[in-house]
């Protein structure tokens, strides 16, 4: 075994701690320098020299030290490295003409710096810290293999390539103008007008980048990217901000891109990875130290790999359980449908341009009512309607929008008013926003504790929320230096931390990796159960939505225009009425029982549209 030691830099407060890592540890009792400070005045440790007595680990005060045991082999495979006791990412994808690749795994385990290096971003070091080999030496270590030709063509500078970034809400801070202005500027194979049809872009083509919504943003930067004539197009996350329906498309667009071209695709929706790749190549390691590349995969098995946690062809078990797709992992107990937690009737809301009309439902104690529909139809306003955020412009008065709180015992203890004016307790929402505020200077810790001084000291919100959520190592960063999956994992704890009687959680798996997916239902699904509330979770991604879900609420309309709500489905029929409109029908696979998309006229999508169940549970 081979040790791998990293030091988080930004956590080590060399200079204000006593340096216990450097008393404590036995190779430098002996007068081996294993741990040393480095010009930064910050912790370095000797691999090399390192015992894994993993004293350092726990004497560090501000956890910044792990030491890792890897197999040895993999020492022979390391294609670059962030720095003395930095990342460390072994092997790569392996990119081809005329196919799209389609990479999954873990967030932090190397998939944005496989694609900055085989875009010519950033040139592999082979883990070379101290020294940067140069093209010849890659080439050389390349031999034999498809890469060999490729990292050729890249120092040949004869390779075009076309990158769609992850982070497309941060796109307004570096891109100005207008959209039609942009798209144009980038137009190299002449398809401006076929984009602007093809993305749904009519409506905000004369329009400012910075006036965009996060989906609007995300189509613009697909389309600007396959607007460029390069050899090979890589696109990170294409499908976060978008509704089921505008994912398809962007799927069936890519994949009439990759007919000629080299395209990789990095995509944490499983159903959409499933649709348009052709092969897989799966990620795994520890978050943020090591990640490993498996060899491509056909797509059903690499998926369902994935899921297992193993790799049979190199006998590797990277997760000790397997993730399932089964309700009964989540539900602790049967929810008590006898005393409505809310009751809302018909109501009406309208603006000047767009009015929504929301057909009457309950929420019981421990409810959550998956939100299903395309975007600007109206799903945070009718979820903000419910909570008594805002005022309906009509409501049926036989039906008054109410509270019921009950008590352990489902005794009915109050029955009072939503109204703004009404006397006595109203309806407290937690609301998780869909797009997060990354700028601020304050620390996970500070931002947690503005929402609930317990959550730090509790041992239940421990348990529940800090661990299965990952918080715990980020709790001295800073907003504005966590990564998008990073910040939407805290975003979800602040609003659960808040002790609420409904929660609305918009998009909580945007950019956060299939994998923490499952755990970020898991918990939302633990903590609304234990508070005896009710949830809306707002959600494109039907996997974790029919995974999360007790009941289904699908939107029909015209989005910016007109929306209409329908009252709460079980979750098979809100689905099949949801899918039916989109014309896409799902099976289940059988040895996981993930949701798969069927594609478009096979065999299995026609017969299933024309038994008319377009989503089999």
């Amino acid at each position: 075994m081979s040790r791998l030691a990293i030091v988080s830099l930004e956590d080590c407060k060399s200079k204000k701690c006593s340096l216990e890592c450097i008393k404590y540890c036995p190779v430098n009792l002996t007068g081996i320098k294993c741990i040393i400070l480095n010009e930064q005045k910050k912790a370095e440790i000797n691999e090399n020299l390192c015992n894994g007595c993993g004293i350092c680990v726990k004497k560090c005060p501000f956890k910044a030290l792990d030491i890792i045991n890897l197999p040895r082999e993999l020492d022979d495979e390391v294609t670059h490295r962030y720095g003395t006791n930095g990342f460390k990412l072994h092997r790569l994808p392996q990119p081809r003409k005329g196919q799209v690749l389609g990479l999954v795994g873990q967030n932090g385990s190397g998939k944005s710096t496989s694609v900055k290096i085989l875009s010519g971003d950033v040139r592999p070091n082979l883990g070379m810290v101290a020294e940067d080999p140069d093209w010849e030496s890659i080439i050389k270590y390349y031999r034999g293999s498809e890469l060999q030709n490729y990292f050729k063509t890249i120092a040949e500078k004869k390779l075009k390539v076309a990158v769609k970034p992850q982070a497309v809400d941060k796109l307004p801070k570096v891109i100005k103008g207008v959209v039609s202005e942009l798209i144009n500027s980038v137009d190299e194979r002449g398809v401006a007008e076929q984009l602007k049809t093809d993305f749904s872009l009519e409506k905000v083509w004369d329009r400012e980048v910075a006036v965009l919504s996060g989906g609007e943003l995300q189509r613009l930067a697909i389309a600007a990217t396959l607007a460029r004539d390069a050899d090979a197009y890589f696109i990170d996350e294409p499908t976060s901000y978008l509704d089921i329906s505008e994912r398809m498309n962007i799927a069936k667009r890519i994949r009439e891109l990759a007919e000629e071209r080299i395209v990789m695709v990095v995509e944490h929706d499983l159903a959409i990875l499933d649709y348009l790749s052709d092969m897989i190549q799966l990620y795994y390691g520890q978050p943020s130290a090591y990640g490993v590349v498996t060899q491509p995969m056909s797509v059903r098995d690499g998926i369902n790999n994935f899921l297992e946690g193993y790799v049979p062809s190199e006998n590797m078990r990277f997760r000790p359980e397997p993730l399932k797709f089964t309700r009964s992992e989540l539900s602790d107990r049967v929810i008590d449908r006898r005393f409505p937690m809310i009751t809302y009737g018909r109501m009406i809301k309208s603006y000047d341009t767009f009015s929504v009309e929301i057909l009457p439902g309950e929420l019981f104690p421990g409810d959550i009512i998956g939100i299903i529909g395309p975007n600007g139809i109206g799903k945070s306003t009718f979820a903000k309607l419910v909570a008594g955020v805002l005022q309906p412009t009509e409501i049926d008065e036989e039906v008054e929008l109410k509270r019921k709180r009950i008590t352990e015992e489902n005794e009915e203890e109050e029955d009072d008013s939503l109204g703004a004016n009404e006397e006595g307790l109203e309806l407290t929402l937690s609301y998780k926003p869909q797009y997060l505020e990354s700028d601020s200077e304050e620390t996970v810790e500070k931002v947690l504790q503005s929402a609930n001084y317990k959550v730090l000291t509790s041992s239940f919100y421990n348990t529940e929320l800090i661990i299965p959520l990952g918080i715990e190592k980020l709790l001295s960063h800073r907003l504005s230096t966590l990564s998008g999956g990073e910040l939407q994992r805290v975003g979800i704890a602040v609003c659960l931390a808040k002790d609420a009687d409904l929660y609305l959680i918009d998009e909580p798996s945007a950019f956060i990796s299939a994998e923490d997916r499952l755990m970020v239902a898991k918990t939302i699904r633990r903590m609304v159960m234990h508070r005896r509330s009710a949830a809306f979770v707002i959600e494109h991604d039907l996997m974790l939505q029919s995974y999360i879900s007790d009941r289904i609420i699908h939107f029909t309309g015209e989005p910016g225009v007109r929306g209409s709500a329908s009252e709460p489905l079980s979750v098979r029929d809100g689905m099949n009425a949801f899918l039916k409109l989109q014309g896409v029908t799902f099976r289940r696979d059988h040895n996981t029982g993930r949701p798969r998309v069927n594609k478009l006229d096979s065999k299995l999508d026609k017969q299933q549209k024309a038994s008319g169940d377009y989503y089999l549970s």
